[in-house]
């Protein structure tokens, strides 16, 4: 199918049943209002990488100077060459996801690999350890007993937030260095969660939530939930939705030209936090109640960009605070992908179908580079080929690479902490999924991070 037209029926099909399960204010009363300027983010080094080569012996489609090994295949005992033993205890988990990586004070690292297997208590999540070398040395599970673990967020005192993607779904926060069982953290909502990005200086989390009638959240922790140390025990706050100026209380914004550009957004508190979201939204509107939040069709991935000083300060507007800090995430029915100045609390779009040639079909997992560059995954569901692209916000994508496996996605993008390796899985290869390392071009990008 021409991809133009895919992506026309996937936003035609979405409306469709928007118009039956949110009623019309959803699709018409919203006030359309148009955004101002841009953000004018610059793009990384990445933007320059080469064009693809020819699909290797894995199925992998590389832009020029990449090399890819793989790391894991689920099912299988995972090699372990840096370590004692050749080969890992740890059964590599069926449909890996959403993943990060985190530094070992060794000089190695932890990628951390979700599990979204639908069935309980079959989900959870998994890790693979690298010694300063890059060597596999360790495998593991670090959440067990849950179910359809989808995408997540890492915290900024070295911890994994894995997601379930169910409508009773909850976060549940994990040590990625030891085989340890995660806690859950029911305050964080109980929602089909999808990823999660925290703002260390706000004590705010930023979480998505994958269904077509979906909310943006933030969760604001409460004074005395954070410790001495700064770090949040992530139990006691106030879970809100965002409102786009013009676009509040259960309107979708269906013009992505007039979202190109910034738009102003409040937040309002939830209807009964404790309680499953999709049900409250349901209830509020057949007792004819307003509904908060602005409808975000399908949350995907999630990623809280702290920003140079530098660069902050070319992009301070007029009259406005010093940005600090970028939350960029992604909408999968309609394909964009947003960025949230948490500073100045205004939105817009950087990237919609209308930038690319060949469209994204079902934007999925997201995550930037040590040098800003912004990488988003394509979930095209029965398709044979999958792409990893590069945006250029506001202007267009660049594919870094393309997995050829029949019905597959691409999931968990990761950079290693010096960013010159890049984890992502293959969520259904062989049937089960694997997970791969990249090395990237090393004259593209720069000395250090």
């Amino acid at each position: 199918m021409n991809p133009i037209a895919r992506r026309t029926l996937l936003k035609q099909a979405f409306l469709g049943v928007a118009s039956v399960s949110l009623g019309s204010r959803a699709l018409s009363a919203c006030l359309e209002v148009a955004g101002n300027t841009q953000l004018p983010l610059p793009a990384g080094p990445l933007w320059g990488i080469g064009k693809l080569k020819g699909v290797d012996e894995l199925g992998l489609a590389l832009a020029e100077g990449c090399e890819a090994r793989l790391l894991a295949v689920a099912g299988d005992r995972v090699d372990t060459p840096g370590a004692d033993s050749a080969r890992s205890e740890y059964q590599w988990h069926t449909y890996p996801d959403g993943g990060a990586v985190f530094s070992r004070p060794d000089g190695g690292w932890v990628y951390t690999s979700n599990s979204e297997v639908p069935i309980v208590p079959l989900g959870g999540c998994g890790a693979i350890g690298f010694n300063p070398q890059g060597e596999v040395d360790s495998a593991y599970s670090i959440l067990s007993g849950t179910t359809q673990n989808c995408a997540g967020g890492a915290t900024p005192w070295q911890t994994w937030i894995s997601c379930e993607e169910s409508r009773s779904g909850q976060c549940f926060e994990c040590d990625p260095f030891a085989s340890r069982q995660g806690v859950a953290k029911p305050a964080l909502g109980i929602f089909a969660h999808e990823a999660f990005a925290l703002d260390e200086k706000r004590g705010t989390a930023y979480l998505t939530e994958d269904t077509r009638d979906g909310r943006f959240y933030r969760w604001v922790a409460s004074p005395e939930d954070r410790l001495p140390n700064g770090r949040l025990r992530l139990e006691q706050g106030r879970l809100q939705v965002m409102n786009i100026a013009g676009y509040a209380d259960d309107c979708y914004p269906e013009s992505d030209a007039l979202l190109r550009g910034q738009l102003p957004v409040s937040w309002v508190d939830v209807s009964a936090p404790e309680l499953r979201q999709d049900k409250q939204r349901k209830k509020l509107r057949r007792s004819g109640s307003s509904v908060p939040g602005t409808t975000f069709a399908g949350g995907e991935g999630l990623w809280v960009y702290s920003l140079p000083e530098t660069l902050g300060k070319q992009l301070r507007p007029v009259g406005g605070k010093l940005p600090d800090s970028l939350i960029f995430w992604t909408t999968k029915y309609d394909n964009r992908v947003w960025s949230l100045d948490v500073a100045n609390q205004v939105v817009e779009l950087v990237f919609d179908n209308a930038q690319i040639d060949s469209a994204l079909a079902s934007v999925d997992n997201l995550t930037v580079s040590p040098w800003g560059d912004i990488l988003v995954a394509e979930d095209p569901h029965s398709s044979d080929i999958a792409r990893l692209v590069v945006l250029n916000p506001n202007k267009g994508a660049k594919t870094l690479l393309e997995i050829h496996h029949p019905g597959s996605e691409i999931c968990g993008p990761a950079f290693s902490p010096d960013g010159r390796r890049l984890y992502f899985s293959s969520q259904r290869y062989r049937k089960g999924g694997a997970t791969f390392e990249v090395t990237l071009p090393a004259g593209l990008l720069p000395v250090q991070a």
